[in-house]
């Protein structure tokens, strides 16, 4: 089976610059994602999105905790990364990347994309996870959007949700 993929986008009232100023701290999400319980470089790394960077990222979903081992696969300055989850624990996956891009953008306003692409293990829950995936999408680039735009950390999911229920529904886009 072919990995499955997810596409999202979000506008972000912040200009180019600062949206990847904020992507770059690549080690520190949890720092401002509520989303992420605990996070930290892995040994040998820096906290700041580079080729080849590695993190550690601890959540909780459904009761469950997660740790999840993170590399930079892809990575264009000031434009986009790519890092794969090569570890994990209690989490259904087989393989799995995630990707950010900043799309377009004016002076203030930038619309930053993330594309998840993965496969569930075993094999057949690869459909299931779908929604849940769609929904993980959609949470970070809320988490993104109000930190780059109000400079609140932490902020829990479901206040982001009600926040920005008037924020254009992206495109939903899946291979």
């Amino acid at each position: 089976m072919k990995l499955k993929k997810i596409h999202r986008e979000i506008p972000v009232k912040v200009s180019r610059e600062r949206m990847w100023e904020i992507l770059k701290q690549y080690g520190d999400v949890s720092r401002f994602h509520a989303g992420v319980v605990r996070s930290y470089k892995a040994d040998g790394s820096k906290n700041t999105a580079a080729p080849g960077c590695e993190r550690v990222c601890e959540i909780v979903d459904f009761g469950l905790h997660i740790t999840l081992k993170e590399r930079i696969v892809d990575f264009i300055e000031g434009e986009s990364y790519t890092y794969e989850v090569y570890e994990w624990e209690n989490f259904p996956i087989r393989e799995m990347r995630f990707g950010f891009t900043i799309l377009d953008s004016a002076a203030d306003l930038t619309w930053l994309g993330i594309d998840i692409e993965y496969l569930a293990k075993p094999v057949l829950l690869t459909p299931f996870l779908a929604e849940k995936l769609n929904r993980l999408a959609r949470d970070v680039l809320l988490g993104y959007k109000n930190y780059a735009e109000t400079g609140e950390k932490r902020v829990p999911i479901k206040t982001l949700k009600s926040r920005f229920k008037s924020v254009p529904r992206t495109e939903v886009q899946y291979g």
